[in-house]
């Protein structure tokens, strides 16, 4: 027979048992009450937070795809080169100064071509001079030989015309001579008949023969002189096309300052053509100093001493600590009542500390129509997805130094519609 029904009956008649159980029972009915209150409690909340959330909705806009952004200036060999130096502080993670030496190419790669052009530039700038006194003296000396020439070939036209006018007039005094001898001599012809026929004396007769012989030698006289101003007028007319030639050279003075001016703007031209090529050659020797174009935090550095660089060749990165902004990426569907100038606060996910702020701009795309490949609709046949639009939040608050803000961490944004 089993004992256990009858020692649960004696106990029972005892009652020192039942008392507990009915204990047990009352502290678990008072559990459960106030389990109710806790559950009901969290339920009121949630509705009231879900009666809540439309009205929160309707004066604020949240998203988490935001984060921080800033300019990275990417720093770049300008020359082909060989890295010589390279700054102990130019490492990751080390904030520099704007302007600081970062490295240093070799430099003899750049400086004997300097040098030469440096030569070059000061030989023609010495030829330019020289090319200009050449023309200042060349333009009156040439000015002064034609204003000569042409005062030759005029004296010498002078001195032919004088000289004609005198042929003219010995031919006329050749004539006369010629009339007076022919009557001189028709005299002396006429008085020798009479003298031999004694009917003159022969004085009378030698009068007549002197006067012709007198009017014969004016005759050859004056012929003379007439051949001698024929001579000298072919002479003259030598002589004027001597000058002429002369002040047909001479014409050639335009041409001749035109050279010189040509001279002079050849050497200036090449004295500018050397003088850029020096100021390249300087503007290299100066890029083999590379330094920091801004203030910032270095990273991505690529660049060590005995490394062959070239144009372009990206050597490390400098991002800036005191311009940032935040980039949120909201819904096209949030965007309906968003404007340039809203409020904002920000909570950044690595600290604790909310920020101020307030939009600063709205982008002209979604984020889709910036990327390498943007999605092609045109067909139909797509999945329709909501599209996010960029949104730039201007930092209102000061940043503190202790929490620095970073290009690429995390923000939650929210906007005040209101």
């Amino acid at each position: 027979m089993n004992a256990e029904p009858l020692i649960h009956e004696v106990t029972e008649i005892h009652g020192k048992p039942g008392r507990q159980a009915q204990t047990a029972g009352r502290k678990r009915r008072t559990r459960l009450h106030r389990n109710a209150g806790v559950v009901a409690g969290a339920l009121a909340a949630f509705a009231l937070c879900i009666a809540a959330y439309p009205v929160y909705s309707f004066f604020y806009i949240s998203t988490n795809d935001a984060q921080i952004d800033g300019h990275i200036y990417p720093v770049a060999s300008r020359v082909n080169g060989t890295v010589a130096w390279v700054n102990p502080e130019a490492e990751n993670t080390r904030f520099v100064q704007a302007g600081t030496l970062l490295a240093r190419l070799d430099a003899d790669d750049y400086a004997p071509a300097v040098n030469k052009l440096e030569g070059q530039v000061q030989a023609e700038r010495s030829q330019l001079t020289s090319a200009q006194m050449d023309l200042a003296i060349a333009k009156p000396n040439a000015e002064s030989r034609l204003a000569s020439a042409k005062a030759a070939v005029a004296e010498a036209e002078a001195e032919l015309a004088a000289g004609i006018a005198d042929a003219q007039s010995q031919e006329a005094h050749l004539a006369q001579a010629r009339a007076a001898y022919k009557l001189a001599e028709a005299d002396r012809q006429r008085y020798q008949a009479l003298v031999e026929t004694h009917e003159i004396s022969k004085s009378e007769y030698d009068q007549r023969a002197t006067e012709a012989a007198t009017a014969r030698e004016q005759v050859a006289m004056t012929a003379a002189e007439l051949k001698a101003s024929q001579t000298k007028i072919e002479a003259l007319k030598q002589r004027l096309a001597g000058r002429k030639a002369e002040l047909n050279a001479a014409n050639v003075v335009p041409q001749t300052i035109d050279v010189a001016h040509a001279r002079v703007d050849q050497m200036n031209g090449q004295l500018q053509e050397s003088q850029a090529q020096l100021e390249e050659s300087r503007l290299n020797l100066n890029h083999t100093a590379i330094t920091a174009p801004v203030g910032g935090v270095i990273g991505q550095r690529q660049i060590e001493v005995g490394q062959r660089v070239e144009t372009g060749q990206l050597l490390l990165d400098v991002v800036p600590t005191d311009n940032l902004w935040v980039t949120a990426y909201f819904k096209e569907t949030q965007m309906r009542r968003m404007r340039v100038g809203q409020l904002a606060t920000f909570k950044i996910d690595s600290y604790r500390r909310k920020l101020n702020g307030h939009i600063e701009s709205i982008g002209g795309a979604t984020g889709a129509k910036y990327s390498l490949l943007p999605p092609e609709n045109s067909t139909g046949n797509f999945v329709k997805v909501v599209q996010r639009i960029p949104v730039r939040l201007h930092i209102d608050d000061a940043i503190d130094p202790k929490e620095p803000l970073l290009p690429g961490m995390s923000v939650e944004v929210s906007v005040n519609l209101r």
